[in-house]
């Protein structure tokens, strides 16, 4: 039993709230740099947009894609890795966003 379920599968479908969330977040990339300082920089914004869509396979919960639409190649010698930009936006972010929308961070599958 696992909180009155009878088992942890059960309970993780009871949390379930809509089946997709979509999130748009802008992201400040360096696009250009003119001279060694933190200000000789160009600025532009990348876009990550993540959907958060429920899977009810065998171990249930929301799973994360995303992409990231930049004006640039990335990564490159100004900026991380889409993957990190990613993984920077869903910590600063996406996860008090899901919080607000009551989504458990129970829900969530690590893939």
């Amino acid at each position: 039993m696992v909180n009155g379920y009878e088992n942890e599968d059960d309970y993780i479908r009871s949390l379930k709230k809509n089946d997709t969330y979509r999130f748009s977040y802008n992201y400040e990339i360096i696009v250009n740099r003119f001279g060694e300082g933190n200000d000789d920089v160009e600025l532009a914004n990348a876009i990550v947009n993540i959907i958060v869509s429920w899977d009810d396979s065998s171990v249930p919960g929301y799973i994360i894609s995303w992409n990231v639409d930049a004006p640039i190649s990335l990564p490159n010698e100004w900026n991380d890795s889409k993957e990190k930009i990613v993984e920077d936006v869903c910590v600063r972010y996406l996860y008090s966003d899901l919080r607000a929308n009551g989504i458990s961070s129970e829900t969530f599958k690590f893939l």
